[in-house]
């Protein structure tokens, strides 16, 4: 039977958890403080605040109708300024960005795109895969400047143009701003924060004695690399989540999930698992240019993570291989020939021996 939460909290508790905003958490005296004042003892507790939109701190980011995304309230404000606009520019082309770009100009917004990368995620899928990305939003109208910082925005009491370090003028009577976000982390005491302000935390999700972490916030250690990593997607933050609450109930779990999120922009979309900071190496299958091929970042000769377009069924296999450490070597996935799926249904067709020692023999 499910245990209700007033078999641990009284009715006040209840209230305080239900109308008030945490303000403090202490690590060290395991209480949460709300804005009444009020505070409360816990055993185990999980924090799972996401981030916070960056702004951008340039003159006239004050002005109206300049646009976040980042809650249900972003989303009407976007919508609702979208339909008294006519031109937009969008700063940041990475997956928000982007993601806003298609919609908007879908809309029928005369839409500019403004970022310093040379092409679209750039750092997360490499060069290649950007310029696809790109030149689907071209074909539908979408304009880009890249490889362009933003210098101020211009206008009275709403924005009327956004001008470039280079001094370049686009006119636009809306501006959305897409430029990532940052831990919402700044009421912690007695944990230990990344420089970028993410919760180190460990293999069970712990950040310290009965406090525990997940999603946007958490930096982890990739159970693949070993590499401490934090991301920022939904899937990964409820993958955590997961791993926390047994080790809150006191069932010892490690996180072994693989990273996954997709993007979808107009008719064309990728799937991406794995996680690859860097990379020495992409290789390539399929047909880049017909919207076709997986992508395999790799490093030290071994693949890290991959992004398919119209390949969903080798990419739900590649997320397992992953999880399971059998992803082929380097050279295997230059041959361009490898049945994912079969490979992991005979893997899974294998015996499974008991006793490692027989297994080895």
């Amino acid at each position: 039977m499910p245990l209700r939460a007033e078999e641990f909290y009284t009715e006040h508790d209840i209230g305080l958890l239900c109308e008030h905003e945490v303000t403090r958490v202490n690590a060290d005296a395991k209480t949460l403080t709300f804005s009444s004042g009020d505070t409360l003892a816990y055993d185990a507790l999980l924090v799972a605040t996401g981030g916070s939109a960056r702004r951008l701190n340039i003159p006239g980011s004050d002005l109206k109708n300049i646009c976040l995304l980042r809650s249900f309230s972003d989303a009407d404000s976007v919508i609702e300024t979208a339909g008294r606009s006519k031109r937009v520019v969008v700063v940041g082309s990475s997956f928000i960005g982007m993601e806003a770009a298609a919609s908007l100009r879908q809309r029928g917004l005369d839409v500019t795109v403004v970022a310093p990368s040379r092409e679209p995620f750039e750092s997360t899928l490499g060069p290649e895969v950007g310029a696809l990305f790109r030149r689907v939003h071209e074909e539908r109208g979408v304009k880009f400047n890249l490889g362009s910082v933003v210098y101020r925005f211009e206008g009275t009491n709403n924005v009327e143009a956004v001008t470039l370090e280079g001094g370049e003028r686009i006119e636009a009577d809306m501006v959305l701003v897409g430029v990532g976000v940052h831990p919402a982390t700044g009421f912690l005491d007695g944990v230990t924060l990344n420089e970028d302000g993410g919760v180190l935390v460990d293999a069970h999700m712990r950040a310290a004695d009965s406090l525990y972490a997940a999603g946007d916030i958490a930096s982890f250690p990739d159970p693949r690399t070993g590499e401490r990593v934090r991301i920022e997607h939904w899937r990964t933050a409820q993958q955590q989540g997961r791993v926390a609450a047994h080790n809150m109930a006191g069932r010892r779990t490690a996180f072994d999930g693989v990273p996954f999120f997709w993007t979808r922009q107009f008719d064309t979309g990728l799937l991406y698992v794995g996680h690859a900071s860097r990379w020495d190496e992409i290789i390539y299958t399929g047909d880049v240019a017909a919207q076709d091929f997986i992508a395999f970042y790799v490093k030290d000769g071994r693949a890290l993570a991959a992004a398919g377009v119209n390949r969903d069924r080798d990419m739900a296999a590649l997320e397992e291989l992953f999880r399971l450490n059998l992803m082929p070597e380097a050279d295997e996935l230059r041959g361009g020939a490898t049945d994912f799926a079969a490979l992991l249904r005979a893997h899974s067709a294998a015996p499974k021996c008991r006793d490692a020692g027989a297994c080895a023999a």
